[in-house]
């Protein structure tokens, strides 16, 4: 009986010495692309993995009631969907130089070496100024947010397949659930969002060794939803990749006049630092008030 007794501690003692070794258990493959796709999160993990080159390409579709917002003679006030193309290099400094062009003939490029930020419209000539850190961390979060604006768009009704090796497959869910901590509150003008219902869902991503870092993305979906008592109908389409990490070659100031002392006007204003995305996005949306 001592003996026994004696077995049974010591595999007691191996058990818990199993469990102290084997660590934290890995988070849900859902939980990780919250991480990943996080903009804030994105910029800081790319930083500090020595940059790289980010490509995405986003399509955003909303209309009312089914159809497109239009005159008396039905024909379209604004186009239904805005296709966004991003094109982000940041090397190991942390310099960066986004170029960033949509199907509605804007644009934008921002070119961030040193102490100093150069940036022009889309056919508007090359202005640097000195930069401030804060407004390079939202240009960068603005340039990498496009996946994260499709994933928060389906995340209540996604379920995430894991496929190994850091690969992993999105389905539709059954009814939709809240939304973890992280997410921006769906209040104000987001309050819509709450009534969103994803009707058809499909897309994968694949994160880098250790979940930090997401090397492809690609989510596509139709939703309807309500908003202002006016039914909805909407569309997502994005795909993004991320290579060339830690080899991206140093980013070199482009030739740019010195920013005059003149006051710019609004529109000027939100077009240098608002994000080209997120402006075109809202303004197709408002097409469906």
């Amino acid at each position: 009986m001592r003996i026994c007794r004696f077995a049974a501690l010591a595999l007691l003692v191996v058990a818990a010495a199993c469990r102290r070794s084997a660590g934290p258990a890995a988070p849900a493959p859902v939980v990780s692309l919250d991480r990943a796709l996080t903009p804030a999160s994105f910029v800081a993990n790319l930083r500090e993995a020595g940059g790289g080159h980010f490509h995405a390409a986003a399509m955003f579709r909303v209309e009312a009631g089914g159809q497109g917002a239009g005159d008396d003679a039905g024909r379209p006030v604004s186009p239904a969907a805005v296709t966004t193309t991003t094109d982000l290099w940041m090397s190991k400094q942390g310099d960066f130089r986004l170029v960033e062009s949509n199907d509605r003939d804007g644009g934008r490029e921002i070119v961030r070496v040193g102490g100093d930020v150069a940036v022009a419209l889309r056919y508007g000539k090359m202005v640097r100024r000195a930069a401030q850190d804060a407004e390079s961390d939202r240009f960068l979060a603005e340039a990498l947010g496009g996946p994260w604006a499709a994933w928060e768009m389906v995340r209540r009704q996604v379920e995430v397949e894991d496929g190994g090796q850091g690969s992993l497959r999105f389905k539709l869910g059954g009814q939709p659930a809240g939304l973890p901590p992280g997410f921006a509150a769906v209040e104000g003008l987001r309050k819509w969002r709450e009534s969103v219902r994803v009707q058809a869902l499909a897309g994968q991503a694949t994160l880098a060794a250790g979940g930090e870092l997401p090397l492809r993305f690609a989510c596509r979906a139709s939703y309807e939803a309500m908003r202002d008592g006016v039914s909805i109908v909407g569309e997502i389409d994005v795909a993004a990749s991320l290579d060339e990490v830690g080899r991206v070659a140093d980013i070199v100031m482009p030739e740019a006049e010195t920013l005059s002392p003149r006051q710019r006007t609004v529109l000027e204003e939100r077009a240098l630092l608002g994000g080209l995305s997120a402006a075109s996005a809202a303004s197709a949306a408002g097409s469906s008030r």
